[in-house]
Parts: C-alpha cells; structure tokens; sequence
C-alpha cells in the first residue's frame, strides 16, 4: 500500500495542475491537496474560475490553493509563471473546440504540450511530469468503431489521424479529438526521449468519464457527466446527436475519481515510472446506465430507448488493466468504481 511517507515529491510541495477548473484536473487538484500538498492550477479565465479558489479555501484554508492565469497555453513561455518553484506537474488541460482545420488543431495541441513539456524541464525543482492523454490516443473504444486488441504500451490509434484529414462526417470532430490525444501524446514520449528532462513522464488514459463534480453549484455536470445526467432526467433529446455521432450504442467508460487516482499514482509513486497507464475502467452500453438507475430509483421513469440492451459488450484484451487496478489498490481505492456507484456520484446533487 502507497503511503505518502513514500512518495517522491514531499508533503507540502507546490504541483502544478493546468485547466484546473476543469472535470478531471478539478478532481487531480482536489486529491492533492487532501494528500497535504499545495496546487496551483492554470485557468484561462480568472474571474469565471474564481468559484474553484473559494471552494478550495473552504476545504483546505487558505494558501494552499492559488489560480494563475495562462490564456494562450500554446504561446511560447506561457507556462513560465506557471511552474516556478512547483516539484511536479499534471498537464490536464487541453484545447477544445476545432480552430481552423483538422491539421492546425492537431499542431494546437502538440504545440501546447511542447511548451508545458519546455517550461518544466527549465526548472530545476520539477521531478515528475504527468499527461492526461485518452483511451482514443491507443484505440477506438466505442462498440461501434473497429479497434484492435491486445491493447498495449505500444498501441496508437494512427487510424484516427487518417480518418481526421479525410472526408468529413458525422463523426469528423471525435476522429480530431482522438487524433489531437494521439499526436499530443507521441509528442510527450519523443520530447522525453529526445531531451532527457531532469523529471520523471507518465501518462494516464482515460476512456469516458462519469463521476460528480467537485462542485455542481458552480461547475455544473462538465463534459461527458453530463449525459449520465440527461438521462436520469429523461431529457435525451438535445444529446442524442453527439452520442449517435460518437458513441451510439456503448464503449468504456471509468470513474472520474479513479481517473485522478491514478494521476496522483503518476505524480507522487516511487514505482510508477515512464508508464503509459490505462484508465479504461469498464465496458458498457447505454441501455447499462438505465439500467443502473432503475436499480437505484425503481419509482422513477427513464428512457427506454438506449441502445445495447441485452448486447455482447465491446471487451478489449488491455495489456496493462492489471496494473492499472493494482495501482488503484495501492492508492487505497478497492480497484476500478462499480457503474452503479458512479452513477450515484454522478446525480447525487439531483435527488
């Protein structure tokens, strides 16, 4: 069992956590600084993020918790303020949205993480280096697209980029999302093995995420909790274009508390090293989510139209799911969250 005693970066040391009021990097932040440890997290709006620094103060004071404003991650030097002084970084953020085409946002991101990877290597006090990659970076999860296994350190997902400067269709935005992850990620790992840093690199791959919020008042279901959420309202309509664009009947899908997990295991574990760690969790299907909630509020109505009831789930042959689970042990997690619990967690601020 990990004991933070052991870890390689001291209690009380300052991390850096880009995009912090985002879903994930919220929840890394969060974890941190219930470990003891100080975070500075990266927003690009200071005053829309402001709800996350008065959030922090009231659970762990004040002074442990400090926001810094970087509004063009892919700028150079734009980290520089960002890192000073901090022993370790989790480099969660990522560019949303598809400025300009396929080519030049894939090039956003890997410029993005260039510059992080640039900064952090020119100070001296970072040992430990984590990037928030995807499942997607390896291979196409959803039960609809074609995916090879055995999944392995060594798997990329290099039919995403060929689908992303193809013909456009309906799935056109996900395909440069699995790419952009793709590209960002192979960058990390030639950066490092090209430069050598003064650090340690990890990466962590998450399938879909489902989970809570660290604060629904105020950062609402953000990113893909918000579906779990449609459809415990009954409310599917304004989502199912997305889903039948993406995901139309199920792929994996993991707790967004395990994911931060196991980027803490990345940041702070003296065994975890130059590791691609596989955040896949479980496969599922939607017709699983209604029948999760049924299970927790048999009085309530749901959609009866979610696809996969009673189908095979998409099983991937994942080289590293042991380890990834052991991990999650050693962290003090029982192993990967249970759906059913995932999804009380994801509405819990509903009933």
């Amino acid at each position: 069992m990990f004991q933070v005693k052991d870890a390689v970066i001291p209690v009380g040391s300052w991390i850096l956590v880009t995009g912090t009021n985002g879903y994930i990097a919220s929840h890394v932040a969060d974890e941190l600084l219930q470990l003891g440890y100080n975070v500075r997290g990266s927003v690009r709006n200071l005053e829309k993020s402001h709800w996350i620094q008065d959030l922090f103060n009231q659970r762990y004071g004040d002074n442990r918790f400090e926001l810094v404003l970087v509004e063009d991650a892919t700028r150079k030097g734009a980290f520089e303020e960002s890192v000073k002084g901090v022993s370790a970084v989790a480099h969660v953020a990522t560019i949303l949205g598809s400025p300009g085409s396929p080519v030049e946002f894939i090039s956003s991101v890997v410029d993005m993480n260039c510059n992080v990877l640039e900064t952090a290597a020119k100070e001296t006090s970072v040992k430990r280096f984590v990037y928030t990659s995807s499942s997607e970076s390896a291979v196409y999860t959803s039960v609809d697209q074609p995916g090879e296994s055995p999944v392995t350190s060594r798997s990329w997902n290099e039919l995403a980029i060929t689908r992303a400067q193809g013909v456009s269709s309906p799935s056109r935005g996900f395909d440069v999302y699995a790419a952009s992850k793709t590209r960002g990620e192979q960058t990390i790992w030639t950066w490092i093995r090209e430069h050598k840093p003064g650090f340690v690199a990890n990466t962590v791959l998450p399938s879909l995420c489902f989970g809570g919020s660290i604060d629904p008042q105020n950062q609402g279901h953000p990113s893909s909790s918000g579906w779990p959420v449609a459809i415990f309202q009954n409310h599917i309509d304004p989502i199912m274009p997305i889903l039948n664009s993406i995901v139309p009947r199920g792929t994996y899908c993991v707790d967004v508390q395990d994911v931060a997990a196991l980027h803490v295991a990345g940041l702070l574990h003296p065994n975890v090293e130059s590791e691609r760690i596989f955040a896949f969790g479980a496969p599922f299907h939607w017709a699983d989510i209604v029948t999760g909630f049924s299970k927790l509020f048999p009085e309530r109505d749901f959609p009866t139209n979610m696809t996969g009831l009673g189908e095979q789930e998409k099983v991937l042959n994942i080289e590293s799911a042991e380890r990834s689970a052991g991990l999650l042990k050693e962290m003090g997690w029982s192993g990967w969250t249970l759906l059913e619990d995932t999804l009380k967690a994801n509405i819990a601020d509903l009933v």
